[in-house]
């Protein structure tokens, strides 16, 4: 077997567990431990268009940038149920729960412990943000935008999502690059 085609094989068997997961699994509820309250809670997607689930971070700058943005988002789509989920293993609660206390933001966010809701939809950075319709199907995955800082972008991808089920249509971009911190786990080999 030549160089080329022995390079090629091991590309495809190192990528075979991507490329078998595939697609996020359908999700109509997301639970966990609200950062704020302590209580444990479950945001689903009845009686509802769907669902949005966001990963954040207390440290990460480029999930700061896009708050302001989540917050009207959440203003402007009353018809969807937002989540936020907490999931990097460097920031315990006495860095997470001051932050989302300040971010004010208008829907829970979940503490992720040993990121199990970060793995099950393969999330790696923050913000990474998941829309899935109100029967569990994920239309939208990737950025909340095509930056950074949310003031330098170009396209809001998760409004554009949000804007076009809003309207009846297909989403334009299912896709998009997730830009911003990854999310620090418990154990390096993820997935």
């Amino acid at each position: 077997m030549s160089f080329c085609k022995q390079l090629i094989l091991t590309i495809m068997i190192g990528a075979a567990p991507f490329l078998a997961a595939g697609a996020p699994p359908q999700i109509q509820s997301i639970s966990g431990e609200n950062i704020l309250t302590g209580q444990k809670i479950s945001v689903n997607s009845i009686g509802h268009k769907g669902l949005v689930a966001v990963f954040l971070s207390a440290h990460c700058p480029c999930s700061n940038s896009h708050l302001i943005e989540l917050q009207n988002l959440a203003q402007t789509y009353p018809e969807f149920v937002f989540v936020g989920i907490h999931s990097n293993a460097d920031e315990g609660f006495d860095v997470s729960k001051p932050y989302f206390q300040k971010a004010h933001l208008p829907f829970p966010v979940i503490q992720d412990t040993h990121q199990v809701w970060a793995d099950r939809l393969r999330a790696f950075k923050t913000p990474h943000s998941f829309v899935f319709t109100a029967d569990g199907k994920v239309v939208y995955q990737g950025g909340v935008s095509d930056s950074h800082e949310f003031e330098n972008s170009n396209r809001q991808y998760l409004r554009e999502a949000l804007a076009d089920l809003h309207e009846g249509k297909p989403v334009r971009t299912p896709e998009g690059r997730t830009l911003g911190c990854a999310i620090a786990r418990e154990n390096s080999n993820v997935w």
